[in-house]
């Protein structure tokens, strides 16, 4: 048991290290919207990208994704 323990041990535990970091942000952030950091992230994440857009709209800056299998945006690339 001792030389299971000597080879494998900073394995095992890193393995419980990660998993208790895994269960601890998913209770506080929930499996669901009902969690208030929940909500406070994905409010944050939301009001990120609208700004972003804002902010690349007034700048003149094209926003649309690449057409399939081609370097050049979508907009650009249709006539």
């Amino acid at each position: 048991m001792q030389d299971i323990l000597k080879e494998y041990g900073p394995a095992i535990l890193t393995v419980v290290a990660i998993l208790a970091l895994i269960a601890l942000i998913t209770l506080l952030i929930g499996s669901d919207e009902a969690s208030p950091v929940g909500q406070a992230f994905a409010s944050l994440i939301s009001d990120f990208f609208e700004s972003a857009q804002e902010a690349a709209q007034l700048g003149g800056v094209d926003t649309s994704l690449p057409a399939a299998g081609t370097d050049t945006p979508a907009a650009a690339a249709t006539p």
